[in-house]
């Protein structure tokens, strides 16, 4: 192989988009700061009928990207907050996957963005502690959502002002699986076993759930008409199917029922012991128990990280810090004490 050819390929290297970009979306914290143009009030007025697309502009405003703006689609998403509770509902983002190649979306194609629900500023609140629930569990397993902050104004066109508020942008479950070298294990509702169950891994999940008190999640089963579980993403082997699968790990989602959220709309599970929203009731599986132990040593672990990540949230208000603080050593009070983890955890498992 000649020098010239070598000397062109490492030209080319220099010269090539940074196809690397991809990475940068999910492993940089640094908010960013994204401006979003496209009919929002005619999608908002529909969102609880119907999730067309709508034609949209994108741009970044930061040192991500400032001065890119990228032709994408937008269209709303979700179940309850869609359909009961937001008169700003989360949306998708959809992108021409090639149209993205060299910039901060290379490789993306649908993306989730959590908006701000409703216009008071406390239910903006709310949507940061459900971001901080995703990057408490990040602290505990690299099998979960990464997430990405963002200031996000929404206009309908380039004469409008729009309005501005924090939102965050989802890791897609594709993703998500291929980082950690799994495929992401699509099935129906009761179609996966307990006994396929990675059981510390199943441990560590609703190690999550009672910490936040969210009751809002399956393991197992669906709502009706929906794909395998509830608020939960499988991840198995490549190539694995339901009825192979084995070490399958359920990784959360979805966080807005939650304790530590307390949305105006939550309120206690039916059928399970509880009179608020706020109430811890471990629901992990007996099955998974003696991995119960040792999985609280490793939230243990974190305690600090996970006081310094909350603490650390420039958009929380005292009120709100101080209120997940403490929400937090509830938790931690309980799991550092032999006899209560064993009566409050588990021993409530089904």
């Amino acid at each position: 192989m000649g020098r010239g050819f070598l000397g062109l390929l490492a030209l080319m290297l220099l010269i090539a988009p940074p196809a690397a970009a991809a990475s940068h979306l999910f492993t940089d914290d640094a908010p960013l700061h994204l401006t979003i143009t496209g009919p929002f009030a005619k999608l908002a007025r529909l969102a609880k009928y119907n999730t067309d697309p709508y034609p949209a502009t994108l741009a970044l405003t930061d040192d991500a990207g400032a001065g890119q703006a990228f032709p994408i689609q937008v269209r709303a998403r979700g179940i309850s907050r869609r359909e009961l509770y937001c008169t700003f509902p989360p949306i998708y983002l959809l992108f021409d996957k090639e149209a993205m190649h060299g910039t901060l979306f290379h490789g993306q194609k649908k993306l989730k963005l959590v908006t701000y629900c409703m216009p008071p500023p406390e239910y903006e609140q709310r949507i940061i502690l459900e971001y901080l629930i995703y990057k408490l569990y990040n602290l505990i397993t690299p099998e979960s959502f990464r997430v990405r902050a963002a200031e996000v104004t929404y206009r309908e066109n380039a004469a409008d002002h729009g309005v501005t508020r924090f939102g965050y942008l989802i890791e897609e479950a594709s993703e998500m699986a291929s980082r950690n070298q799994r495929d992401e294990l699509k099935a129906a509702s009761h179609q996966v076993s307990l006994s396929q169950l990675d059981a510390h891994a199943a441990a560590r999940a609703a190690m999550l759930e009672f910490m936040i008190a969210n009751l809002d999640w399956e393991f197992l089963a669906s709502v009706p008409g929906q794909n395998c579980c509830h608020n939960i993403k499988l991840l198995a082997a490549p190539d694995a199917t339901p009825q192979t699968a084995r070490a399958v790990t359920p990784v959360p989602y979805d966080f807005d029922y939650s304790g530590f959220v307390d949305s105006p709309y939550a309120g206690p599970a039916p059928g399970i012991p509880t009179e608020k929203t706020t109430d811890r009731y471990f629901r992990g599986y007996c099955a998974m128990a003696a991995e119960v132990p040792s999985v609280a040593q490793e939230y243990l672990a974190r305690r600090a990280d996970m006081k310094a990540l909350i603490d650390s949230q420039p958009q929380l208000t005292p009120k709100f810090r101080d209120k997940a603080d403490r929400f937090l050593d509830g938790f931690f009070t309980v799991i550092s004490d032999p006899a209560s983890l064993q009566s409050q955890v588990i021993k409530h498992c089904r």
